[in-house]
């Protein structure tokens, strides 16, 4: 598996509307994306550089609000890499999610239970 890039890290928060005002008008970032019907925004600094999402706590994700920052490896086709790391031992959690359109994802375990995700992008 090769990595093309690390262009996002996201965490999960407990109310996505303020969560992006705090992001926003506290913390000083551009809010670039939101997608209401998935529960997801995205931040950047204003002068461009790596991403922060924000997911919207939901049950099925796995995730509570404040437990981990989720660092996501873009990669030219989930498929393969998928398939590459599980003959390595590497534990996957759930099944490829899919945002049409946008993005494909898997999220994996490391040895000491950090967890991440590789994506592939569709745009």
């Amino acid at each position: 598996m090769t990595v093309k890039n690390m262009g996002l890290s996201w965490i999960v928060v407990n109310d996505l509307k303020s969560a992006i005002a705090f992001y926003t008008e506290v913390v000083g970032l551009k809010l670039m994306e939101v997608h209401e019907q998935y529960g997801w925004a995205e931040l950047e600094g204003h002068e461009g550089g790596m991403r922060l999402g924000i997911a919207q706590y939901c049950e099925e994700a796995g995730m509570k609000a404040g437990q981990n920052a989720v660092v996501t490896l873009t990669v030219a086709d989930l498929a393969k890499a998928k398939a590459d790391m599980q003959k390595k031992g590497v534990k996957c959690i759930g099944d490829v999610q899919e945002v049409p359109g946008h993005v494909k994802m898997q999220t994996i375990v490391d040895a000491d239970g950090n967890q991440f995700q590789i994506v592939e992008l569709m745009h």
